[in-house]
């Protein structure tokens, strides 16, 4: 057998194996890259000198450490080569051990799977490696029944095997799994101090916002590695906990006089972009040059992160084009940093440009010179698939759905989960709920996602019942996102008594305890629906302080539906002291007291605005057509078809009219002569996206636009019209809820 491996190497090591013979070749094993361990065993071939058992498993390393398609390749060769020679037939453990490895890190665990079948002399580390193969490929019920089928075989599992399958109790929700693994190590011979199953421990009870627990294990171990630190700070910042994640940070240096690595300063990262006594953000970058660690892919993959979510997407951007090495998590770090920063169109290019980009930057040896392409995997569709549903791009989430299909992604439950919000929020529900009904496997956020769809399509019913099947099937739990989804579902089909009936037996029936959402949601439910004394009641029932505030916003947002100045004006003074800087609540009351005629209260409102600094967030409308995604907003004369959209429309306001369109100009909150109302409300940014639509796309094709703001009433009554004068279905989804019009009416029945 002659193994074809790149020819770059270190001649000097090279020499030296050659004039030593085969038993030095484990000697060399630290050679530059395995691409020139593969050589040297070529040139050991060449120069007919026999490999050992040791060589063997020498060279199998190495290709593991190569690209896929490469180091299987190179791999297979070795192998055949090893069943040629009857490597494979003395019962060596760690020949076979090797192999199994090998296939697992290239991806073919159903081919490890199948050695270690055929394999009956397995020792500890055959097992560890099986079940540890498994969990690194989420293969984790197969690597919990394998840990069964270890104990039944008389081997009692050890600190890796422990360490490996912890991770899978957390993927798979298994909690009461992970605590008896627990006290397994507790009980067995000291495992309960091995650092890499303390760590492991930390973690999964972490996962489940378990932290007590996790710090309850970390404060017992008594000789604390720099692996345990990482866990327990990575643990705070995932929960929400950044002070307590930076204090452990600082206790690295301080208490436990440890030198923070890559990893540490990965975990703290996120908390130091959350934490508000952090305020200076960057200077954390400044630490990590000063560590040495500023070209670290991990470090440069979360400072990009921190970046991005400070809104300095160009720093980020410079970083990632300056990396010397990227990986999936890098593309995925980037595209996910255009979404936050509102850059939809550059992530779509960023996730096109990663799969067409060849570099070798995936790879571990840096002497093996394979390009390859970047593909996106689950984590990258689950980033963009969000956008497409901000965007209601639909054309682009069902080429990310074939993708997923194409590439057996589809049956993920995050991903089909992500897939069932996308079709949901591009209104297209029969195809969300077709998705649904596909996944063999359900977790509550996939149910979660449903019933919210069907209720900001105001099919409250449809909403209950599905809630009933979930509570009933058993497949996943109700937790507290489940009961805003229901409660959502209510308030935009009136069922308040239900809805009320829900909100009381929520502790009793599922052990969710009401929150400061839960009540606002119950504050829209009751205002609504006209009952906005109750509504205010429900909230004098809350503990004073800012979790009131998103109740008392619910409260002026109803306010303005019934046009309830008195109540208002108190739900807007307690919104002032609570949230100064929020603008909707200034923009919710000017428009009370505009719609009331009191121009001078309303003009009191956005002189406070503009002496606080808060600024009113600019409404924006998007629409897909063809394979490109345009963008709108109010009075828009820099889009490139802005003028022939402004003049169809001027002809469809004439054809509207006469089918006795009149306009509501309370909608508009400037004291100006009514001409100039009308002339304002025509160029609001859901009705240029919709003109824009009419004009680029076929006759009868449904017209499909998202806004960033809750639609006026305006807006509302025009689109009825316009669905009926074009002849065309209209679907436009609000920050509320969607509409469905057509032929002159609208799903919500005008109860929104």
């Amino acid at each position: 057998m002659t193994l074809e491996v790149p020819s770059r190497c270190s001649t000097e090591c090279l020499r030296k194996i050659r004039s030593h013979g085969a038993q030095w070749l484990p000697r060399f094993a630290c050679l530059r890259s395995g691409s020139s361990l593969l050589r040297a065993f070529r040139m050991m071939q060449e120069d007919g000198l026999d490999p050992s058992s040791f060589t063997l498993v020498s060279v199998v390393q190495a290709c593991s450490n190569l690209s896929k398609s490469e180091g299987l390749r190179l791999g297979k060769q070795v192998h055949g080569y090893g069943l040629r020679n009857g490597f494979y037939s003395d019962g060596k453990t760690f020949t076979y051990n090797s192999l199994i490895s090998m296939y697992a890190k290239l991806g073919k665990v159903y081919d490890s799977v199948a050695l270690f079948d055929r394999f009956d002399n397995r020792d500890m580390v055959t097992w560890n490696t099986m079940i540890s193969s498994l969990a690194q490929n989420e293969r984790d019920e197969e690597a919990l029944a394998l840990v069964n089928q270890m104990v039944l075989s008389g081997i009692k599992p050890d600190g890796v095997t422990l360490s490996s399958v912890l991770p899978a109790c957390s993927r798979l929700e298994l909690f009461s799994t992970g605590k008896e693994i627990h006290a397994y190590a507790l009980r067995n011979d000291g495992l309960f101090e091995n650092s890499f199953v303390a760590c492991a421990l930390v973690d999964m009870y972490c996962n489940f916002g378990k932290v007590d627990e996790g710090r309850y294990v970390f404060d017992r171990v008594s000789e604390k590695r720099l692996g345990i630190w990482n866990a327990m700070i990575s643990g705070y910042a995932q929960n929400g906990l950044y002070e307590e994640a930076l204090d452990q940070f600082i206790q690295v240096e301080t208490i436990a006089s440890l030198m923070p690595n890559a990893t540490t300063l990965a975990s703290v990262l996120p908390a130091c972009v959350c934490s508000e006594t952090f305020p200076d953000k960057e200077s954390i970058h400044g630490y990590v040059v000063k560590r040495g660690l500023e070209c670290d892919k991990y470090v440069q993959n979360t400072l990009m992160d921190m970046y991005s979510r400070v809104g300095k997407l160009d720093v980020a951007r410079r970083i990632f084009n300056g990396m010397e090495a990227r990986d999936v998590v890098s593309w995925n770090t980037m595209i996910t940093g255009c979404i936050i920063c509102g850059h939809f169109s550059e992530a779509f290019h960023l996730l096109s440009q990663m799969q067409r980009t060849r570099n070798t930057d995936d790879e571990i040896d840096t002497d093996a010179v394979v390009h390859t392409n970047y593909k996106p995997n689950n984590i990258s569709l689950i980033t963009v698939l969000p956008a497409c549903a901000i965007l209601a791009a639909l054309a682009k989430g069902k080429e990310i759905h074939a993708y997923a299909v194409r590439n057996f992604s589809s049956s993920d439950v995050a991903v089909g989960s992500a897939l069932v919000d996308m079709y949901a929020k591009c209104g297209c529900l029969t195809l969300s709920r077709r998705v649904f009904d596909r996944m063999s496997k359900r977790n509550v956020i996939t149910w979660n996602v449903l019933i919210m769809a069907y209720g900001m399509n105001g099919q409250g019913e449809e909403a209950l019942r599905l809630f009933q099947d979930m509570v009933i099937g058993g497949e996943a739990k109700p937790n507290e996102v489940t009961y805003i989804a229901v409660f959502a579902a209510c308030s935009h089909a009136g069922m308040v008594d239900k809805g009320v009936d829900l909100f009381h037996k929520m502790r009793k029936d599922h052990e969710v305890e009401p929150t400061a959402e839960h009540y606002a949601c119950v504050v829209d439910l009751l205002g609504r629906a006209g009952k906005l004394e109750e509504a205010y009641h429900l909230i004098t029932t809350m503990k004073p302080g800012i979790q009131q505030a998103a109740a008392w916003s619910s409260l002026l947002g109803s306010c303005r539906i019934h046009h309830n100045v008195k109540l208002g004006e108190t739900a807007a003074n307690h919104l002032f002291e609570l949230e100064p800087n929020v603008s909707s609540h200034y923009v919710l009351l000017s428009n009370i007291y505009a719609a009331a005629g009191l121009w001078d209260k309303a003009m009191e409102v956005r002189n406070k605005m503009k002496e606080l600094g808060v600024k009113k967030e600019p409404g924006y409308s998007w629409i897909e057509v063809g394979d490109q995604v345009h963008q709108f907003r109010a009075g828009d004369s820099l889009h490139p078809q802005s003028a022939e959209v402004h003049a169809f429309l001027e002809k469809l306001w004439s054809k509207m009219r006469k089918e006795g369109y009149v306009p509501d100009t309370s909608c508009v909150l400037h004291n100006v002569d009514e001409d100039e109302k009308e002339l304002l409300l025509c160029g609001h940014s859901e009705k240029l996206a919709i003109a824009f639509g009419i004009l680029n796309t076929a006759p009868g094709t449904p017209i499909r636009v998202a806004k960033n703001l809750r639609v006026c009433n305006d807006c509302h009554t025009a689109s009825k019209y316009i669905s009926k004068i074009e002849g065309r279905d209209i679907i436009l989804r609000d920050v509320r809820r969607f509409h469905h019009f057509r032929n002159g009416s609208c799903s919500c029945g005008d109860y929104w």
